[in-house]
C-alpha cells in the first residue's frame, strides 16, 4: 500500500531575515565585481528613452475596419 503525502508550507518570520539578506546582498556584490575583474565598466543604462523628435502614430487598438497605413 502506497502512503499519500500531504505537503503544507507556512510562512515564518526571522528575527535575523534582514541581516541574513544584507549579508546575501553583499556577497553578491562582491561575486560580481570579482567577476568583472579586467573589464571595462560599462556605461549606465538611461533610465528614459528620449522621443522628441520622433513623429505620432495612432494607437494600435484601431478599429477592424480601418485601413493600415504602413
Amino acid at each position: 500500500m502506497k502512503k499519500e503525502w500531504q505537503v503544507r508550507r507556512t510562512v515564518a518570520e526571522c528575527s535575523d531575515g534582514q541581516r541574513r539578506w544584507d549579508y546575501t546582498y553583499q556577497f553578491l556584490l562582491r561575486w560580481m565585481m570579482e567577476q568583472n575583474v579586467g573589464q571595462q565598466p560599462t556605461g549606465l543604462p538611461s533610465q528614459e528613452n528620449d522621443y522628441e523628435d520622433r513623429p505620432l502614430y495612432p494607437s494600435i487598438d484601431q478599429p477592424p475596419n480601418a485601413k493600415s497605413k504602413h
